[in-house]
């Protein structure tokens, strides 16, 4: 009874505040994502073999120190975030998060290996697919339902920013791996058809739940990372896959637009920036980079290392490489593309975003 008369003060705080927060038209992120947008979840995953748990990751990012950022400083989804004047959403896992930092600030479930397709990245035994992640968020509605009240929880999760970036280890680590059963099921078309047929169930199921503004950032040209040229004879990117990245972005776009004009208050965007990234990796000279081609963090002449390790050197300006390891992208090269999507989605970027 003690416990019950407790939360009854902090729920109606929690709701008046909403409610004059919303007002003002302060609103949250629910990110949803993988390495690309992780923000610390799978360093709480200790059996997970996708962690950025040592140094040199986020060199570059607050105190220098690994945070669960793949890269040395922010994601597409922090800076995005950044420029639109949002609060940055702390890791799902974080043991700090509690009902007034989710109102505050959102959540974000991205998880490093993390796939639209449940089976995507197994051989990394600990991550978080699309699906689990959307189970995470429904515990998270239950959550706040429980702390403020069904009607509140309502409207803060109706008015909240939704993103979504996923799909390239749906390929890299699924259909482009022969122990993976879908490699030898599907081909390119039936692959990406069943993708997106996931992907379009998964959508649904979130506007469902109250998401009415909801952004899927799409595919960058995955066959130009260091790892796909390592793979080639002639060190240049990988065109099939490519094409599937192209193939999926097409379709993906395509049921964004359906989406958005079928479903009851819904806008949907497609986030875009492959053409520009490719330009990027194509000219970076253009773009103020020197290297587009290796890794930035490398272990020597050893390739592929496949994470920054401790042992690992760095490269002499950061600022200067496209990519950070042979996966993710640098800093800088994030914040390229992030403001380049800015763009294409008409969005109007604040002047006081922070830088790190």
């Amino acid at each position: 009874m003690a416990m019950a008369r407790e939360r009854k003060p902090l729920a109606v705080a929690l709701a008046v505040a909403l409610l004059l927060g919303l007002c003002r038209g302060d609103v949250v992120q629910f990110i949803f994502g993988d390495s690309l947008s992780d923000a610390g979840n799978n360093n709480y995953l200790t059996k997970s073999l996708a962690r950025a748990a040592t140094p040199w990751y986020g060199i570059d990012f607050g105190s220098g120190m690994p945070n669960g950022r793949f890269c040395n400083g922010r994601t597409v989804a922090d800076i995005v975030g950044d420029k639109m004047g949002l609060p940055r959403p702390p890791a799902f896992l974080d043991p700090s998060l509690d009902a007034d930092t989710i109102f505050k600030n959102g959540v974000n479930y991205a998880s490093g290996g993390g796939g639209i397709l449940n089976e995507t990245s197994s051989l990394f035994i600990q991550r978080f697919s699309l699906y689990k992640q959307i189970e995470l968020f429904q515990g998270t509605q239950a959550f706040m339902r429980e702390k403020i009240g069904a009607a509140a929880a309502g409207k803060f999760f109706g008015e909240g920013y939704y993103v979504v970036a996923m799909g390239a280890n749906d390929f890299i680590n699924n259909y482009l791996l022969p122990v993976y059963s879908d490699s030898w099921t599907y081909n390119g078309d039936t692959f990406v058809k069943y993708m997106v047929d996931t992907l379009d169930a998964q959508l649904r199921l979130l506007h469902a739940l109250g998401a009415r503004r909801l952004t899927f950032f799409g595919l960058g040209p995955m066959g130009c990372i260091p790892l796909q040229r390592y793979l080639t004879s002639s060190g240049g990117c990988q065109e099939s896959t490519n094409k599937l990245a192209r193939s999926f972005n097409t379709q993906a776009s395509s049921l964004l637009a359906r989406l958005s004009a079928s479903l009851p208050n819904a806008t949907f965007r497609f986030g875009d920036a492959y053409d520009y990234f490719q330009d990027i990796i194509d000219r970076p000279y253009m773009h103020g980079f020197n290297n587009s081609r290796a890794p930035c963090c490398t272990l020597g002449r050893i390739r592929p290392t496949l994470t920054c390790t401790p042992l690992s050197t760095l490269c002499k300006d950061r600022s200067k490489y496209v990519f950070w390891d042979e996966y993710h992208p640098t800093d800088r090269a994030n914040e390229l593309i992030a403001l380049e999507t800015l763009r294409k989605l008409n969005i109007t970027v604040v002047s006081n975003a922070t830088s790190s």
